[in-house]
């Protein structure tokens, strides 16, 4: 698992452009969830989370191969949740809503 206090930055600002959205950020060939989110995704997938950072400011992590991409976003879906998905070049926001 990447992590570094710039990804983090970048993760936070990317996260910020799609309020109420669980941001999955592509990091290489891997998919990242932090914080919260990290904690929403294993809720629902199962998806083991790791610690990163400093002692006095850790930072959730979770991570799947883009691969399974498609396959977390549905689970996510079926879950009620909405979804940002961020790559190198663009944020895509995956709205989901369920009654």
């Amino acid at each position: 698992m990447v992590f570094s206090q710039k990804l983090r930055e970048k993760y936070m600002e990317l996260k910020a452009q799609a309020p109420g959205c669980l941001m999955l950020m592509q990091v290489g060939s891997f998919m990242q969830v932090m914080d919260e989110d990290a904690r929403a995704v294993s809720a629902v997938t199962g998806l083991k989370l790791q610690m990163g950072g400093d002692i006095d400011a850790p930072v959730v992590l979770g991570g799947f191969p883009k691969s399974g991409l498609d396959s977390y976003v549905g689970m996510l879906a079926r879950g009620g949740h909405s979804v940002a998905i961020t790559t190198r070049l663009k944020v895509e926001i995956v709205s989901c809503e369920f009654n």
